[in-house]
């Protein structure tokens, strides 16, 4: 026994310890200072952020508190599996183990553990949990202990000793009688008092922290060289002389070239539209710049608006001077129409009037376009057909100016800075730009040549505020429900999308099990005079959207009539306030961003168009089906008109248009049958207010603002 005891405690000698070697110039450091515990945690120090926010909940209509949000996001997160050794998991757990120590390993008094083990023992700092379903709950036998013995020996590097031990340690535990027992269970219970048996799992680890390590790799890129042959280009040396002339004739053939090419394809378009019927082309005037001829037309031009002047004396003399006493005797506020200037175009009876707009130069030139009516086109018997006049009160026999159209033209629009330039739109969607101050008939700028046409009738032009770089735009509302832009480039109009009026139709169009999109037919459109950027859009559906230019979607829509609405027209003095006319009989007057009418006009017939009067700021006049027109004057009456005058004969024509001459206190009326009459305003139609003779002199606009604020807020009450 006592040799196999030296032999045991010699094989624990021999083995080599596992403490790290350490330096001689090492820091020693005492005890407490090596208890210490300093945390390896990372702290974020938020900004302060106000308490107790709230949010408003348009759903719920009440102020609800905030959620607070925090700046700290949660990257990783590692819970451990080791227990410091003096806490107390770590201290039941040793005493758990050592209850499960085998009752058959007998450990005498006389000996004595191995200094080795106790000093690893007390080095290690941290335990790992045990796993309940490793330990076996039965006694470990003797053979079971002897093998895990040698196999710690060959671990150590004691192969030779390995046989020796085991027989030993087998006849030291055989020869154990049961007068022994006593004093194993004496031993175990000295056992328990020690700190950490052999038998116990123990975990040995780097320090008393959470530690271990992480590498990361990222692939290498690799860098390759990738080349290419191609062939050598032969080089060759060329000179000539080049001038001016010569670029300018080149550009000349070219563009020769170009437009020849676009004739064609415009001829063959239109001979594939028209059939196998051949139709004479019409004959187009074409002036050449010719200084004799320019200089025999200037003249021709004079004496023929000589010769009209002397036949209608009598006109142009009422026109200047003459005033219509009867008002005098009539009651307040009522006022007549004085016949002046009938014109028709001889040449084109059967067309009829589709707008008219005065010059913005010339307070006797208006300009108004003619076409076929839409009751009376046919596909199949004659083309479409129109024509662009401007007419002179100095001539009133012949147009001053006219351009035919490839098809029937439907508005116009003077440019308010240049008055020489004009925007046309035409029944098949093009749209041309004219300038009449030159000896031509065609337009400078077309649609039809680029192929940027609308897919349906255009049936309003508008001129808007010049673009920050120069160019002049225009916009225009057309029957396929679309709002477009169209600026004068270089050579060509480039046409910019800028709404589409979407309707929300219930119940809904389907097509092939496909919900499909509704777009209203634009029939209107006016600018906001206060606000350049703003703009109304009436529709044959009866709806108006406002719009922004800036936008893509309508800022409101709201449902204004029961029927296509023909006008819309802001208050000259009040750009807040504005008129609207249908086909179903009603005359609504409107305040921005409101929808709901401030008062309602019923006339009990169809109405075509409709103005406010340049000269008061309670006067508009409307145009019916019916060829009568009709004065209002809110500050005489909202129910009563002040005119009621008819113009033409109802069976044979219809009033189509109306438009005020902002210089002169006249009208144009236009009808069907291509005529256009014009009418002189009485004093009672244009009243102007005036300030006093004596005292602050203040200006006539804002008298008449004043006198329509007084109105409007008499209605409101």
């Amino acid at each position: 026994m006592k040799s196999s005891k030296k032999k045991a405690k010699e094989t624990a000698k021999v083995v080599p310890s596992d403490d790290p070697v350490k330096p001689a110039d090492q820091l020693i450091l005492s005890q407490e200072d090596l208890d210490e515990v300093y945390g390896n945690g990372l702290f974020v120090k938020e900004p302060p952020t106000p308490h107790a926010k709230v949010i408003y909940s348009n759903k719920q209509r009440t102020f609800l508190p905030k959620k607070e949000i925090t700046n700290s996001i949660k990257l990783f997160e590692l819970k451990t599996t080791l227990f410091h050794r003096e806490s107390e998991n770590a201290i039941m757990q040793i005493e758990n183990e050592l209850c499960r120590k085998p009752e058959n390993l007998a450990i005498d008094d006389n000996e004595s553990i191995d200094e080795n083990i106790i000093e690893e023992v007390e080095e290690e700092q941290y335990i790992k949990p045990l796993e309940l379903d490793v330990i076996d709950e039965e006694l470990l036998s003797v053979e079971d202990v002897n093998e895990e013995f040698m196999d710690e020996n060959m671990e150590m590097g004691e192969e030779g000793e390995e046989e020796d031990l085991a027989t030993d340690l087998k006849t030291e535990f055989e020869e154990e009688d049961d007068s022994q027992k006593k004093k194993k269970k004496e031993s175990e219970e000295s056992f328990l008092s020690l700190p950490v048996t052999k038998l116990c799992t123990v975990v040995k680890l780097k320090n008393k922290f959470n530690f271990f390590d992480r590498i990361s790799q990222t692939k290498k890129i690799l860098m390759r060289n990738k080349e290419t042959q191609t062939p050598v280009t032969k080089k060759f040396e060329f000179g000539a002389f080049v001038s001016l002339c010569n670029i300018y004739d080149t550009y000349e053939v070219d563009y020769a070239i170009q437009k020849a090419e676009k004739d064609k394809e415009l001829r063959e378009k239109m001979a594939a539209h028209m059939g196998k019927k051949k139709t004479k082309p019409r004959k187009k005037i074409h002036i050449e710049h010719d200084e004799i001829e320019y200089e025999l037309l200037k003249v021709s031009k004079i004496v023929e608006k000589i010769i009209s002047l002397n036949d209608t004396d009598a006109i142009a003399q009422d026109f200047r001077y003459y005033e219509d006493p009867s008002d005098q005797f009539r009651d307040r506020g009522e006022g007549t129409l004085m016949l002046m200037w009938t014109m028709i175009y001889e040449k084109e009876k059967k067309l009829i009037v589709t707008d008219i707009a005065w010059s913005p130069d010339y307070f006797d030139m208006f300009g108004i376009t003619l076409s076929i009516p839409q009751s009376e086109l046919t596909f199949t018997d004659n083309p479409d057909i129109g024509n662009v006049c401007l007419w002179v009160l100095k001539n009133s026999s012949y147009p001053d100016y006219v351009a035919h159209t490839q098809s029937g033209a439907m508005c116009l629009s003077f440019h308010p800075d240049f008055g020489n330039i004009l925007a046309v739109g035409l029944r098949d969607g093009n749209l041309g730009v004219y300038n009449v101050s030159l000896l031509k008939n065609e337009p400078e700028y077309s649609t039809s040549l680029s192929g940027t046409k609308l897919m349906s009738s255009v049936t309003q032009v508008v001129w808007c505020k010049n673009l920050p770089t120069g160019e002049l735009n225009f916009y225009s509302v057309s029957e396929d429900g679309v709002v477009c832009q169209w600026i004068l480039m270089q050579s060509e109009l480039m046409k910019v999308l800028r709404m589409s009026l979407v309707i929300d139709m219930y119940p809904e169009i389907e097509l092939g099990g496909i919900k499909q999109t509704y777009y209203a037919r634009g029939t209107t459109i006016t600018f906001n005079p206060a606000d350049p950027e703003v703009y109304l859009v009436g529709t044959v559906e009866g709806y108006i959207f406002k719009c922004n230019t800036e936008w893509t979607r309508y800022v409101q829509r709201f449902k204004a009539h029961e029927m296509p609405v023909n006008r819309i027209d802001f208050n000259k003095f009040d750009p807040n306030i504005y008129l609207t006319c249908s086909e179903d009989f009603v005359v609504k007057l409107w305040e921005d961003k409101s929808q709901a009418p401030l008062i309602i006009f019923d006339l009990q017939t169809g109405l075509t168009d409709l103005r406010w009067s340049p000269f008061s700021s309670s006067v508009f006049g409307i145009t019916t089906v019916d060829c009568r027109v009709i004065f209002y004057d809110l500050d005489i009456s909202t129910k009563k008109s002040v005119c009621d005058q008819l113009i033409h004969p109802t069976e044979k024509y219809r009033l189509v248009r109306l438009a005020f001459d902002k210089r002169v206190p006249m009208i144009v009326v236009g009808s069907s049958r291509c005529t256009v009459v014009t009418y002189k305003l009485s004093p009672n139609l244009r009243t102007i207010m005036k300030s006093p003779k004596k005292g602050v002199q203040i200006p006539t606009e804002t008298l008449e603002l004043e006198k329509l604020h007084t109105v409007l807020n008499s209605i409101r009450e």
